[in-house]
């Protein structure tokens, strides 16, 4: 394929002419408002100058999350005129070609997806398949929705699938997602303006009591203790700022449907930490074999089944156990060292009195609530991930019905889908096994946990067992009931961020206290 066809990936965005300047100029000029605000001198630029590419770089990344939305938006309308297109009677190619007066009305000429509508009539002019062009579209686009459409395309038109009907489902579901995030955005604009005036809150009070009291903020510059006052409070201020991204990238992670991986004691840990919980498993061995059935075993074995789903169950309990183990031990030989120490302190110089009993039953009180709060984390982080499994129920019962009125049955559905969803994955690898169908849903609805995947898995069940065929129809119907409960759930989500959002307020506040009151203790010779 030419490289014509390939000349902007929307995966990442560079800016082009008056962009980039205007681009280096906010970035300058966030420098240079922290550098005399913080430091009133600008012998500050050169050090601060690395936040200026950060700012350059987030204003990369949200100039292209915009340009992906934009273009997502556009190929859901492009895709609704072909189904139109199809229905009147045009061949799929011709359909695409046809979009283009369509998106050039809407949107005009020089809208994303008109151009790349352009770039698929070149290419089909020199005898490039509109599947590979679609393909090379959903590489570049950095859209799940449109990668997964060219993927969808391919196998509807090379296993005679419904070509309309899989076009007009991939148009709701890239119209239900965008709705719930609609949604969310709006919840969020007003706590993000929040953010923005507490962000601007320390500038503004600078200038204003500086200018209605001139050399008020004097003992804060160009002396050692001034400068070192603000050089926190321009940690704490930029903290609040990277937590306050840190949150609302989060929130949007979760309506995705996608999370890290889980965080857990023993795996991964190298060095002591790894020593000790080499020590932690086989101290776990040892105990499970007369106490095979200990509580909470059969609570936390499901939990990090859902957490780690790919891991060997037995082991991955062992490994827990043993970080768990190991971390305590730590806790508990650290603390007895210090302990010791202080002893013979006491024994040497007769000072120090009950200090050393007093830290070892601190150190004892520390190992206990170190090994049972790794169990709370350990269900924190499940709850998480089933919130995050529920926000993607949605996508995962669409994928199906696509994939289904593309012409896959349900086996090959599922195979495609576990490409991105380590428990659908799970449950291929069982029936690859030799494992039943019908067993390998059952267990999948089982280990998802959110009870949306049980009546997922019952239905895909049923079909096997009853043959019916009523399973798209139903399955359409639970997706239409899952985009609406999604956008209840970003609704929480948005609401959730409040509390949320008051860590960075605070520290914000905090630094707005700091810069105002220190001046005056300091007057008074406090």
């Amino acid at each position: 394929m030419g490289t014509s066809l390939r000349s902007r990936d929307y995966r990442s965005y560079r800016f082009e002419g008056g962009e980039r300047i205007r681009a280096v100029i906010i970035a300058a000029g966030v420098v240079g408002l922290l550098a005399l605000a913080f430091y009133r001198s600008a012998w500050a630029i050169i050090p601060l100058a690395p936040l200026g590419c950060l700012v350059i770089r987030l204003l990369q990344d949200r100039k292209a999350e915009s340009v992906r939305e934009n273009l997502a938006e556009q190929f859901k309308e492009c895709i609704l005129s072909v189904s139109a297109s199809l229905q009147a009677g045009y061949a799929v190619e011709n359909a695409f070609l046809e979009s283009r007066a369509d998106m050039r009305n809407l949107y005009g000429e020089q809208s994303y997806i008109y151009q790349e509508l352009e770039r698929i009539r070149r290419g089909m002019a020199v005898n490039i398949s509109l599947e590979e062009l679609l393909q090379d579209l959903g590489e570049r686009s950095g859209s799940e929705e449109i990668e997964q459409f060219a993927q969808l395309f391919s196998i509807a038109k090379r296993g005679g699938g419904n070509l309309p009907e899989m076009i007009r489902t991939s148009a709701n579901l890239i119209g239900r997602k965008m709705e719930a995030r609609q949604e969310v955005g709006i919840l969020l604009a007003g706590r993000k303006m929040e953010q923005n005036i507490m962000r601007i809150m320390p500038f503004g009070i600078l200038l204003y009591v500086g200018k209605a009291y001139p050399g008020y903020f004097d003992p804060l510059y160009h002396n050692l203790q001034g400068i070192a006052l603000m050089n926190l409070c321009l940690v704490l201020y930029l903290a609040a700022v990277l937590i306050g991204e840190k949150v609302f990238q989060g929130i949007w992670r979760q309506m995705n449907g996608t999370v890290g991986p889980a965080k857990l004691p023993g795996l991964g840990q190298k060095g002591i930490l790894g020593k000790a919980g080499s020590i932690g498993e086989t101290v776990f061995s040892w105990w499970s074999k007369s106490h095979p059935a200990f509580p909470g075993r059969a609570r936390i074995r499901r939990d990090l089944e859902m957490l780690c789903p790919e891991e060997p169950k037995e082991e991955l309990l062992k490994k827990y156990f043993g970080g768990k183990i190991g971390l305590s031990l730590v806790v508990f030989i650290l603390g007895s060292g210090l302990a010791a120490c202080l002893q013979i302190r006491t024994v040497i110089d007769s000072s120090g009195g009950n200090t050393a009993l007093v830290i070892w039953l601190m150190t004892i009180a520390a190992a206990a609530a170190v090994f049972f709060l790794m169990d709370k984390d350990l269900r924190d982080q499940a709850e998480k991930r089933k919130k995050v499994m529920r926000l993607g129920y949605p996508d995962l019962v669409h994928g199906l019905a696509l994939y289904l009125v593309a012409g896959l049955n349900i086996r090959g559905a599922f195979q495609k889908l576990g490409e991105r969803n380590e428990l659908v994955r799970m449950a291929c690898r069982e029936i690859q096994a030799g494992q039943s169908e019908a067993a390998a849903y059952e267990r999948f609805g089982k280990r998802a946990g959110p009870r949306e995947y049980v009546r997922l898995s019952t239905l895909l069940c049923q079909n096997l067992k009853k043959g019916t065929g009523t399973l798209l129809a139903r399955l359409e119907e639970e997706a239409v009931t899952a985009a609406e409960n999604r956008v209840q759930d970003g609704k929480r989500l948005g609401e959730e961020a409040e509390t949320k959002l008051l860590v960075p307020m605070v520290m914000l506040l905090a630094v707005v206290m700091v810069m105002v009151m220190l001046p005056a203790f300091w007057a008074m010779g406090v």
